[in-house]
């Protein structure tokens, strides 16, 4: 590659998680002039991977997605790299029930077929014998243990991996002069720069948009992002629980939620799998994320708060009506077929896309940016650029690709749904 190449602009919109593996990689490939936009500064306040915990598993269907795991995981758990202490290997118990089976039993086939141990299939006496704390009845799961999953200090590991890249030259803007609110083209059509919040404008060779749930505030992605959020609650635990509880695996319940085991401080975190869609009516038919920042009243869904609590009553019974001390609406762009959405925009040119989480990205954190530099460059695989190419009109094939069967539902027509309860 030409040394101009390498120091031509790149505007990167977006600095949660794929805009900063992005910016880290594009840097560590000699690129010297990359600029990240966000409104807010590292770690981007609303962006999906900033949170406590997430999952790093290898278990899916799709070999692509069980090889780019597993390569991930062995950055995030390098003793000596950039991640360090921030891998806990806690393994996790996936429960399923006749509509999420066939994922299970389909990531099983994948990591066979990769050399990945596979899940296997769990009594409750088994997982009572193991993790005695863990003493609900566990009605309505058939469970899979597999040895293969962890949490990682997911904040944490964005603020690193962004710290490194401005080390290596990388400028991040935030505040007005980082809030994007307009792409900018030519007479062409061709996409040269963005305007944001205080008319500050940016131009480059390249501009990626990387906004996750919000990108289609800025851009028509006909149809194919729709912004869904999972409601995350979380609760303290006294010193002696956290001693009781320390050892057990993430609980994830494909049709119920999931429970993380509890950190040093005592918080442990619950989520929903229950998704929910914001089809505001000033929203031009779009669902797009409500944001705590921008209305810091905003709940949790009582309907969805109750299923949970419900749900946390198989597992781990004793803990499912604990007061939460946070709750948040965790939001990100979910595409219908759960691959992402990595790929140059097919009429304006110079724009790059890099989208499409689907609240399975964030493990891929240590590697998916050099794919998107692929894609930049013109480089990338064949066949996985065809996975992630511009693609409306996808349909979800079948439940083998489907994680999480329910339907989700849109807080606009929620009932308990509205500003925060006095008890939060």
């Amino acid at each position: 590659m030409a040394t101009s190449q390498l120091s031509d602009s790149i505007i990167i919109i977006g600095g949660g998680t794929f805009g900063t593996t992005t910016a880290y990689h594009l840097a560590k490939q000699g690129y010297t002039n990359v600029t990240v936009l966000d409104r807010f500064p590292v770690p981007s306040l609303e962006a999906a991977g900033n949170d406590i915990n997430k999952v790093v598993r290898t278990e899916y269907p799709e070999p692509l997605y069980t090889k780019l795991a597993s390569d991930a995981r062995d950055l995030w758990r390098d003793p000596s790299g950039l991640f360090a202490g921030l891998y806990n290997p806690s393994g996790w118990i996936i429960g399923a029930t006749d509509r999420s089976t066939p994922f299970v039993e389909a990531s099983a086939r994948s990591a066979t077929a990769l050399g990945v141990q596979p899940p296997r299939l769990v009594s409750t006496e088994e997982i009572h014998q193991k993790w005695p704390a863990m003493n609900g009845d566990f009605k309505g799961w058939k469970s899979y243990w597999s040895p293969n999953a962890a949490w990682v200090n997911a904040r944490e590991g964005i603020v690193r991996m962004a710290q490194e890249a401005v080390k290596d030259g990388v400028k991040y803007i935030s505040g007005d002069a980082g809030y994007a609110k307009q792409l900018l083209y030519d007479e062409n059509q061709v996409c040269i720069g963005v305007r944001c919040a205080d008319d500050t404008t940016y131009y480059g060779s390249q501009i990626v948009l990387t906004t996750g749930a919000a990108a289609g505030s800025l851009l028509d992605l006909k149809g194919q992002i729709v912004a869904k959020g999972h409601t995350v609650g979380h609760i303290q635990l006294t010193p002696e629980e956290v001693e009781k509880y320390k050892d057990m695996p993430i609980l994830d319940h494909l049709e119920g939620g999931i429970l993380f085991p509890p950190q040093e401080d005592g918080i442990m975190k619950i989520g929903a799998i229950h998704f929910v869609t914001n089809y505001a009516k000033s929203l031009n038919g779009k669902s797009l994320p409500r944001y705590r920042s921008d209305n810091p009243q905003d709940g949790i869904p009582a309907l969805i708060e109750a299923r949970l609590r419900k749900w946390m009553e198989t597992c781990l019974p004793e803990l499912a009506h604990r007061e939460w001390v946070e709750t948040r609406i965790c939001w990100d762009g979910d595409m219908p077929d759960y691959h992402f959405l990595i790929t140059p925009h097919p009429t304006h040119k110079n724009l790059k896309i890099a989208i499409g989480g689907s609240a399975h990205g964030f493990k891929f954190l240590p590697v998916i940016g050099k794919y998107i530099v692929q894609m930049m460059d013109g480089t990338l695989e064949p066949e996985i650029a065809q996975k992630w190419k511009w693609r409306p009109g996808t349909k979800l094939a079948d439940y083998e690709t489907n994680p999480h069967p329910e339907a989700p539902e849109d807080l606009n027509d929620m009932p308990g749904w509205g500003p925060i309860r006095s008890s939060l």
